[in-house]
């Protein structure tokens, strides 16, 4: 009687080894497939951000190429804006000789000439009024004589007081150009801090230049880089169903292999439970 549920154990064990081997082979194929189609929709998406970022190195690429243009180009302003001004400074120096140095001394000049110029702008008034009031309109033996000298001088304001009004106006304006000497000075210092700064700017574009030239090589070799692994993930997308294929044929090989280990048992416990056991044992007596 043990030895019959004994064998029938062994046969419950056998069969059950042989469901688990059918099952394990199709829960195994399906878990393949099912690992096979994540991956490969992983190798895609990662291929796809792949070429997302080779797409977003070249338009670095280009946006850095732009960028260094424009940089150079201000550079290039800059420094010529610096030229500029620099060349600006020794006319403002001129000009500030010239308009608070030599124009004021001649003005001054002129207006010291001033007043002989209205005593001989008096005299010359005087002289043109007579001569202008000079007439002759006599009868002489029986001839009328008429003459004048045809000067026409009847000005509303005396020649000596123009002369006096054209000083007058003279008045306060050397004074006043030599006062701009200082804020020439100011102007001329500030174009000097401008010009400095301007160069210092050009040349830290200049730096900054050559900072972002640096980038185009790492761009390079991380366009390089993303297009291995792209090429690499493509590969790998194209062997997952080999793989795939390889891994599910050696499942079912460990399963065949597993279902053959339960014939012993299914053998010794159909001996068994029938009895056979028994009655080889007898005739072996």
């Amino acid at each position: 009687m043990f030895r019959r549920i004994l064998g029938l154990l062994m046969l419950l064990i056998g069969i059950g080894g042989i469901g688990i081997a059918i099952f394990g082979a199709q829960m195994g194929h399906q878990l393949v497939d099912r690992v096979g189609t994540n991956f490969e929709q992983t190798l895609t998406l990662t291929s796809d951000s792949l070429d997302t970022v080779s797409e977003t190195l070249v338009l670095a690429k280009s946006s850095i190429a732009d960028i260094n243009t424009v940089v150079t180009t201000t550079g290039t302003t800059a420094n010529n804006l610096a030229t500029t001004v620099e060349d600006t400074r020794p006319l403002l120096e001129q000009i500030s000789t010239v308009a608070t140095d030599q124009v004021p001394d001649s003005l001054e000049t002129v207006q010291d000439a001033f007043p002989s110029l209205e005593q001989v702008a008096g005299v010359i008034d005087r002289t043109l009024v007579t001569l202008n009031s000079f007439r002759i309109d006599e009868e002489i033996f029986g001839f009328n004589i008429q003459y004048d000298l045809g000067i026409d001088y009847e000005p509303e304001i005396p020649f000596d007081q123009s002369v006096q009004a054209l000083g007058q106006g003279l008045e306060g304006i050397p004074e006043s150009l030599r006062a701009m000497e200082a804020y020439i000075t100011v102007t001329n210092d500030n174009l000097e801090t401008v010009s400095q700064d301007i160069r210092t700017l050009a040349d830290d574009l200049q730096t900054v230049n050559g900072r972002i030239n640096e980038f185009d090589p790492i761009l390079d070799e991380y366009q390089v880089l993303v297009t291995d692994i792209n090429d690499s993930t493509r590969q790998m997308r194209a062997q997952i169903g080999d793989e795939t294929a390889r891994l599910k044929n050696g499942i079912t090989l460990a399963m065949v292999w597993l279902a053959l280990t339960q014939i012993a048992p299914l053998y010794l416990g159909w001996e068994l439970l029938t009895g056979r056991r028994d009655k080889q044992g007898s005739l072996a007596e």
